[in-house]
């Protein structure tokens, strides 16, 4: 980042950084959005399905390896494809792009780690409701730090951002207004006080819509509030959404949500040294709890244990109590109990 990026940065949120993939690579990744785009719409709807996040269904489908579900404002529906990394070699672009991570690991220290992947379909009609700015919620942190530090091989460097959750949004295409681009509040990264508007861009003071072309990024801290400007055009808005954070920091994700994206096998034996190191091997959704295979009969019937586990745990605790009442009642008469029994 050069000063003006990060005087910007600092100021707003936000940069604005053109052409950051190239022509050829757009294509590509537009292509196979396009290819996926019947699929993930004729699908969306069918078994298997597992609840995530804020109660969201999403719907696994295990071909591509994604977690699809769809939302609507205004009546105008968008399609949100989570783990969208899987479904296609093309993609792969994404993971340790240089350019992207130059700015990234201005941004945030490592080891850095992908903890959101995904490709947003906005049909018209369609907004994203605003959110985040101020205090909401720590994970999002902004952090200015200006100090020296020490690296990896024990070199005094100097530091200037240190972020929880560095956001990069990519346009697969040009984005007039009319399409729907990012809006935000600049500077709200910031604010002290959560916002006391509604959740409709357009009803918010200060709100900036950011148009795009095809190729250019919005790298941004994910504690600035931010939304989707209404497409109001026949065209489908499609965009990459990426999120870039510290090893330890867990996902926001709905997919999976406090925990790790999924890899799959497919997927994992294409990436290189480079590209492994920004995310976890497909073991380790398992491991920490994410099975997107479960149908919702599946989840039903774990859900029904689990809460029956619950339940007799309580039971027996209940149980315990009441016996060690007894035994302390009936303790000071044991002696007589024994001379009454000889």
């Amino acid at each position: 980042m050069n000063n003006e990026e990060k005087y910007q940065f600092d100021l707003n949120g936000y940069v604005h950084v053109k052409g950051v993939l190239d022509a050829q690579a757009v294509a590509k990744c537009l292509a196979a959005a396009d290819r996926m785009e019947e699929r993930v719409a004729s699908t969306i709807d069918e078994e298997p399905h597992f609840v995530g996040h804020f109660g969201i269904r999403l719907h696994y489908d295990q071909q591509l390896g994604t977690c699809s579900y769809k939302i609507g404002h205004s009546g105008g529906l968008q399609y949100v494809v989570d783990d969208f990394l899987n479904a296609d070699p093309v993609f792969d672009v994404f993971v340790n792009h240089a350019p992207t991570m130059a700015y990234v690991r201005e941004l945030t220290m490592g080891p850095v780690r992908i903890n959101s992947s995904e490709l947003r379909y906005r049909h018209r009609g369609n907004f994203t409701a605003t959110h985040m700015g101020g205090p909401i919620d720590a994970r999002n942190e902004y952090r200015f730090v200006g100090a020296r530090m020490l690296d990896a091989d024990s070199r005094v460097t100097w530091r200037d951002f240190e972020m929880l959750n560095v956001r990069v949004l990519y346009a697969l295409h040009d984005l007039p207004e009319e399409n729907g681009p990012l809006c935000v509040v600049p500077g709200s990264h910031k604010a002290n006080f959560p916002s006391p508007y509604d959740v409709d861009p357009r009803q918010e003071p200060g709100m900036v819509v950011l148009p795009m072309k095809a190729g250019d990024a919005l790298f941004f801290t994910e504690n600035l509030r931010h939304g989707g400007f209404p497409n109001v055009l026949e065209k489908v808005r499609k965009t990459v959404h990426l999120c870039f954070a510290p090893a330890w920091v867990a996902s926001q994700s709905p997919a999976h949500w406090n925990g790790l994206v999924h890899v799959t096998d497919a997927a994992w034996s294409r990436y290189d040294e480079g590209q492994r190191a920004l995310l976890p091997p497909p073991s380790s959704w398992r491991e920490h709890g994410f099975n997107p295979e479960m149908s919702d009969s599946v989840l039903q019937t774990v859900q029904r244990l689990q809460q029956e586990v619950a339940n007799l745990t309580e039971v027996n605790a209940q149980l315990n109590a009441r016996l060690s009442l007894w035994k302390a009642m009936l303790g000071p008469l044991r002696p007589l109990i024994r001379r009454l029994t000889g």
